[in-house]
């Protein structure tokens, strides 16, 4: 891997270093570590929504009345 270094007399590309790369896998791991969460929150969110509102139907509530309660 290489970092490239903007200077006003040019450009300057050089390798990093072990450490370097290590931290930047490791950054990598992190954030597909956090986007798979925020995708999961997201998919949890629609299934808690969708089974309040078949809650609310089993109940008796019809969509109107649902839509009421939820303001959607």
């Amino acid at each position: 891997m290489k970092k490239i270094i903007i200077k006003p007399d040019g450009i300057e590309e050089i390798e990093l270093t072990a450490e370097e790369v290590s931290q930047a896998e490791t950054n990598d791991a992190e954030f597909q570590l956090k986007l798979q969460q925020e995708e999961q929150e997201k998919q949890d969110a629609t299934t808690k929504k969708a089974s309040g509102k078949q809650k609310l139907k089993d109940l008796g509530l019809n969509d109107e009345e649902i839509q009421a309660l939820m303001g959607v």
